[in-house]
């Protein structure tokens, strides 16, 4: 079966690797687009490709490998699996993108700008988060769900992780990006 894709704008930027950035924005942050991307241009960074999508099973395993065995781990996979994120390509002329990019999630232990400035902090009673750091609050998978949405953004550690990200979530699309011009030349070799 041949899948079919949506055109796509053709990318005229082009970037070194170390200048490219991968992050996805959260179900319940994607209305807030317009305003993340403002933050992110006023740091140097454009977005050089978006995509509204699903993330897959296998994707959101590979992204959160760390958190595997954590209590909140299956309700916060299948928050992200069953809602659309926006996933975005990020490049900055110069710059260390993905440092950057991080750095407005959270920066030296704080929230970075992006979170500072969209960041909707659940009401949950102190007890409610004891319970469910200990996995036993009764309504556990819920709890999961509203801490999770309140992280606004994901983003990679390092470039690597990122275009490694990037490939896992854009499974074989991005083989028809490729073909079709719509990816900098610079990262056409990093996803063979």
């Amino acid at each position: 079966m041949i899948k079919e894709y949506s055109p796509v704008e053709e990318i005229k930027e082009t970037f070194p690797k170390k200048e490219i950035a991968f992050a996805f924005i959260k179900p319940d942050y994607i209305k807030d687009l317009p305003e993340i991307e403002k933050i992110l241009q006023d740091n140097g960074l454009i977005v050089i490709y978006e995509d509204r999508v699903r993330l897959s099973p296998r994707a959101v395993d590979n992204i959160y490998a760390a958190s595997k065995e954590e209590h909140f781990y299956p309700a916060m996979k299948d928050y992200l699996t069953n809602n659309e994120v926006v996933i975005l390509l990020v490049g900055g002329d110069g710059l260390d993108a993905q440092r950057v990019l991080s750095s407005l999630k959270k920066n030296e232990g704080a929230d970075g700008a992006i979170r500072q400035k969209l960041q909707r902090e659940p009401k949950v009673a102190a007890e409610d988060l004891e319970l469910w750091q200990e996995g036993k609050h009764p309504e556990q998978d819920q709890l999961s769900v509203i801490l999770t949405q309140k992280n606004v953004i994901h983003t990679a550690d390092s470039t690597e992780e990122a275009l490694h990200d990037l490939q896992m979530i854009l499974g074989d699309k991005f083989e028809y990006l490729k073909k079709k011009g719509n990816l900098p030349a610079e990262l056409w070799d990093v996803f063979k």
